[in-house]
């Protein structure tokens, strides 16, 4: 009898995705850069004799890409599979195991790309017996377009980018947007009060010139520029104005979506028409990814989406998945994927400053999936 993985590496085969074994060890700079604080503190890392610091890889997505920007062009098609060792900590679980999944690159029709990705992927987990999974769905481009919508400092926007995903995490973010937690007032709280929502460059030289009437010098590294910087930055922490409050008010009442598909987009939708049209675009999109999913066979009612659900890599940029055997509370995904549209450009510029290029893949984790 044909075992499971014979199955998975010809059905992937079929799909038009073609085998490709990345290094195992890469430079651990672009995956601290690069992957996002949960993956980060999970890395096995090692040294190079000659002192650059390496890590074995942690997933396939990034080593992928390499190898996709070091063979052509960067905006070309591309399908890869892979299937072998990846080294990440895990709790509970060996730090060694096997993962297998594809990545397509450069694919415009994005809508379907996403749509034929949770298909293969279901398709995939069925060859080991998982043939009614929950399936979880979310979407980074909702909560970046919600995002983009409320005035609030880029301080506070950066906070809660990196904070999606973790529900108790952003919680405690939006507790101190809405001035709900705060620490111990500092010496300078007046200063700060007094910076928090003047013109950024006006209180920027305020501060620059105090510095230099105190004599104060580089310290650490850090120029005068710098901490003059960080004192603004500090100032628009200093918030719970009432725009902050209502800003951090609307953000939890689009977090708080969940539902089917269709029942996302009516609460979305009432959403947008009431304080965020710019929403609107992203919500389109979704509905209209939602048609591409029933193309596929894939039905609203199959679909779990809560507008808080992210998956924990920085690298995210739109429809993101996970597929659970058992019970999504207690148990690990067996599968995950999603759309990361920014990772190909940051790659090759660190600032992000190129154009996207689409991309989306998914990972089985096997290890998973062969002891049920």
């Amino acid at each position: 009898m044909e075992a499971p993985l014979d199955k998975l590496r010809a059905r992937l085969t079929a799909a038009g995705y073609g085998f490709v074994e990345p290094p195992i060890l890469h430079d651990a700079d672009l995956f601290l850069d690069l992957a996002g604080e949960d993956l980060r503190r999970r890395l096995f890392l090692t040294g190079a004799a000659d002192g650059v610091e390496l890590c074995l890889r942690p997933d396939y997505t990034i080593p992928v890409a390499l190898h996709h920007l070091t063979a052509g062009d960067p905006r070309r098609l591309g399908a890869y599979a892979y299937c072998g060792p990846v080294f990440r900590q895990r709790s509970g679980e060996t730090g060694e195991f096997t993962q297998a999944g594809v990545e397509s690159i450069g694919r415009t029709d994005r809508g379907d790309a996403d749509a034929e990705m949770l298909a293969l992927a279901l398709d995939a987990v069925s060859l080991y017996d998982v043939t009614g999974p929950t399936i979880r769905i979310g979407d980074s481009a909702l909560f970046a377009a919600m995002l983009d919508s409320l005035p609030v400092p880029e301080i506070w926007r950066k906070r809660l980018r990196r904070a999606f995903g973790d529900p108790a995490r952003i919680v405690a973010v939006l507790d101190q947007l809405s001035g709900e937690r705060t620490g111990p007032r500092p010496g300078y709280a007046g200063l700060l009060a007094a910076l928090n929502g003047a013109d950024h460059m006006a209180a920027r030289k305020i501060v620059d010139d105090l510095l230099a009437v105190a004599g104060i010098r580089p310290v650490g590294g850090r120029s005068a520029a710098e901490i003059a910087e960080r004192f603004v930055e500090q100032a628009a922490l200093t918030s719970g104005s009432e725009a902050d409050r209502a800003a951090a008010a609307l953000l939890r009442r689009f977090l708080a979506v969940r539902g089917s598909p269709d029942e996302a987009a009516l609460a979305l939708g009432a959403i947008a028409a009431a304080d965020a049209p710019a929403l609107a675009p992203a919500i389109e999109r979704f509905v209209a990814r939602t048609d591409r999913l029933i193309d596929h066979g894939i039905g609203p009612d199959r679909l779990d989406f809560a507008a808080d659900f992210g998956r924990r890599l920085d690298y995210y940029t739109g429809f993101v998945f996970e597929l659970y055997a058992d019970d999504p509370t207690t148990a690990k995904p067996v599968a995950g994927g999603g759309r990361y549209d920014r990772l190909l450009s940051l790659i090759v510029s660190r600032d992000g400053s190129g154009a996207d290029i689409p991309a989306v893949g998914f990972a089985l984790w096997l290890d998973r999936l062969e002891r049920r």
